[in-house]
Parts: structure tokens; C-alpha cells; sequence
């Protein structure tokens, strides 16, 4: 008897020490899962950042690509403008050179002209007229010192039209030249900014790129770190279950709704619009209700998955696995037992949904199987399918 007692005593101590063991090493895996987690949404946030900036940069890239194209365009229209500018500068050039030399050939004239007046001395006009030896030479005279008079005025004006049109014509050709000059100056000034501001665009942006590619990889190391993590938990999980399968039948998923809103199978889903298999069935439930355990077993996996929203996986040994998904709210933990019945979940709309629902899958050894057989033995239900997510 005695002998009994202690052996009893022994195996009890034995299982009590495993039971810790086991919560503790599910603690540890729990509490390793969620710093990693945190870290993943810190790279995730982190590259968020680094993606809108590279965007930004990037855009900022083509918009100065696009403004170098069109900058490109007022510079060959400067280059040509430049061209013109030195050919009209050439031709002002070669124009005020031909009046410059017809001024000098006509101030040269008269300065002949003058000389020679100079040399006649005192002789004037009507002397000139008066020692005409008859009226025919008188006639003659007259015009002759009219014509030179003439001559003489249109000279001059000549003279001062050329010198008036040589100055015009050093200045059109200082305006030119300067116009010349800011023309050129803007062009090499404007290369050399968009020149510049191109090197440190695409500098900035392949710094970002090599960020990018760094938190990505950091991100994926974190995500296979978790996924290790989970199926160290799940295979812990599974060695403290019995290897067979619970059984009989599970419980109806959302007590007091039994409205299907969307069966398993293939269709067209309503938010990405690929048609796929529907992995579980949807039931029509408000926003609050609760999402029940199908069966006994064990949390495997309580959080929030992209697609399924704030959901739920219980191993119930065998093979045998249950999903519930959409959640508004989680009342469980991974580790955690639970009972046929016990709330899981309070049904929402998070994930992939068009609205209030309860998303429920049946896995064997994993892959994914019509779960109305194994939850409606004894429960009326009422097929509408309105696919809600």
C-alpha cells in the first residue's frame, strides 16, 4: 500500500514538473514570438518610411528628368538663338565696318574740298559768277557753283547720316553681344545645376534602394525567425495532446446563428474578385456575437493574419485542426486549453471581409476540407449565400 502511495506520489510530481515545464517553455516561446513580432513591425514601419521617401525621391527623379528634358529643349533653342546672335553680330560687324570706311573716303572728300576752298582764298561765289565772259558761261558758272554747293550739303548730310547709322549700329551690336552673353551664361549655369542637382537625386536614391533592399531582408529573416517560433510552440502543443483524434461531433461555431451566408467551395471572392476555392463556410452573426471552440484542444495560433483578421487555430490531436477567423476581439492564447464551447473569439469584420461574420475551416493533417459535415449532425441551418468575405 504504502509502496502505491509513493509511486502515485511519484508520478504526480513527474507530471506536475512537466506541466510547468511545458507552460514555461510555451511562455518563453510566446514572449520570444511577440519581441520578434515587435521587431518585424518596427523594420516593417522603418521600410514603410524608406519606401514612401524612395518613392518621393523617385518621383522627384523624373519630375527633374522630365524638367532636364524641357530645359534640354530651351537650351537648343538657346544654342540656336546663340548661332543667330553670332551671325547677326557678324553681319552688324562687316556693315559697320563698310560705313566705316565710306565715312572715312567721304570726311576724306571733304576735308579735299575744304583744303581747296581754303587755297582760293577770298574768291566767292558771285566773283566766280561775274568773271564769266558771256551770258552762256555766266549760265554755266551759276549752275556749276550750284551744283558744287549742293554737292557740298549733300556731303556733309551723307556724312552725318553714316556717322548717325555707324553709331546705331555699335550699339545694336552691344546689344547683341549682351544679350549674347546672358543667353550663354544662363545655359552653362543651367547645366551645371541640373547637372548637380541629377548627381545628388540619384545618389539619395541608391542609398534608399540598398535601405530598402537591407529592411527587406531584415523583415524576411524576422518572418522565418517567426514562423520557426510557431512551429516550435505548435509541435509542443501537439506532444502534450493525445495522438488521436478528440471526437464526436464539434460544436455548431456561433450558438444561436445558423445562417450560411457563403459554403465551401469554389467562387468568385468578393473583394479580390479571383475565383478560388472558398477554404471554409461563412455564418451570418452580428458584430459582437461569440465564436465558440468546435472541440477540446489546444491554441496553436491567436492573432492577426492579413487576410483572416484577428483569428484563431485549435489543435485537436489527430490531425484534426480548427480555424476561426474575422474577429473583432481575441479571448485566447497560444498554449491555452479550452473546452467544446468555450468563447474563442467575439465575431467582427477585420481582414479580408465585407462585413459582420464568423469564417470557420476544417484542416485535416493540414489541408483544408468542407467543415458542414463535422458541425451539422444535429444543427438546422439556413443556406444563403451572400459571400461576405
Amino acid at each position: 500500500m504504502k509502496k502505491s502511495l509513493i509511486a502515485i506520489s511519484l508520478v504526480a510530481i513527474i507530471l506536475f514538473y512537466n506541466s510547468i515545464t511545458f507552460a514555461d517553455d510555451i511562455t518563453d516561446l510566446i514572449n520570444k514570438q511577440n519581441e520578434l513580432q515587435n521587431q518585424k513591425s518596427e523594420a516593417d514601419s522603418q521600410l514603410g518610411i524608406v519606401q514612401e521617401e524612395l518613392s518621393t525621391n523617385m518621383q522627384q527623379v523624373e519630375n527633374l528628368s522630365q524638367s532636364m528634358s524641357e530645359y534640354q529643349i530651351q537650351i537648343d533653342e538657346w544654342g540656336k538663338q546663340i548661332d543667330v546672335l553670332n551671325d547677326s553680330i557678324s553681319e552688324i560687324q562687316d556693315k559697320l565696318d563698310v560705313a566705316q570706311k565710306d565715312y572715312d573716303e567721304q570726311e576724306k572728300l571733304l576735308e579735299t574740298r575744304l583744303v581747296t576752298m581754303y587755297e582760293a582764298g577770298d574768291t566767292s561765289f558771285l566773283d566766280f559768277i561775274l568773271s564769266s565772259k558771256n551770258i552762256v558761261d555766266f549760265i554755266s558758272n551759276y549752275y556749276l557753283m550750284a551744283e558744287l554747293t549742293n554737292y557740298d550739303e549733300d556731303l556733309l548730310e551723307k556724312i552725318e547720316r553714316e556717322k548717325s547709322q555707324i553709331e546705331q549700329n555699335k550699339k545694336m551690336l552691344e546689344t547683341k553681344q549682351n544679350e549674347y552673353n546672358t543667353i550663354k551664361a544662363n545655359y552653362e549655369k543651367k547645366k551645371i545645376i541640373l547637372y548637380n542637382t541629377k548627381v545628388l537625386r540619384d545618389e539619395a536614391a541608391s542609398k534608399l534602394t540598398q535601405e530598402e533592399t537591407e529592411l527587406s531582408a531584415k523583415i524576411d529573416e524576422y518572418r522565418n525567425q517567426i514562423l520557426a517560433v510557431e512551429a516550435e510552440i505548435s509541435k509542443i502543443t501537439t506532444a502534450n495532446l493525445d495522438t488521436q483524434y478528440i471526437g464526436g461531433e464539434m460544436a455548431w461555431p456561433v450558438p444561436g446563428y445558423t445562417r450560411i451566408t457563403s459554403n465551401y467551395g469554389m467562387r468568385t471572392h468578393p473583394i479580390t474578385g479571383i475565383y478560388k476555392l472558398h477554404t471554409g463556410v461563412d455564418l451570418g452573426a452580428p458584430m459582437g456575437a461569440n465564436f465558440v471552440a468546435a472541440n477540446d484542444g489546444v491554441v496553436t495560433k491567436a492573432g492577426y493574419n492579413g487576410a483572416y483578421g484577428n483569428m484563431v487555430i485549435i489543435d485537436h490531436g489527430g490531425g484534426i485542426s480548427t480555424l476561426y477567423a474575422h474577429g473583432s476581439e481575441i479571448l485566447v492564447t497560444v498554449g491555452q486549453t479550452v473546452k467544446k464551447g468555450d468563447v474563442i473569439l467575439k465575431v467582427g469584420s477585420t481582414g479580408y471581409s465585407t462585413g459582420a461574420h464568423a469564417h470557420f475551416e476544417v484542416r485535416v493533417n493540414g489541408q483544408v476540407v468542407n467543415p458542414l459535415p463535422y458541425i451539422t449532425t444535429n444543427t438546422k441551418v439556413e443556406e444563403n449565400n451572400n459571400t461576405e468575405d
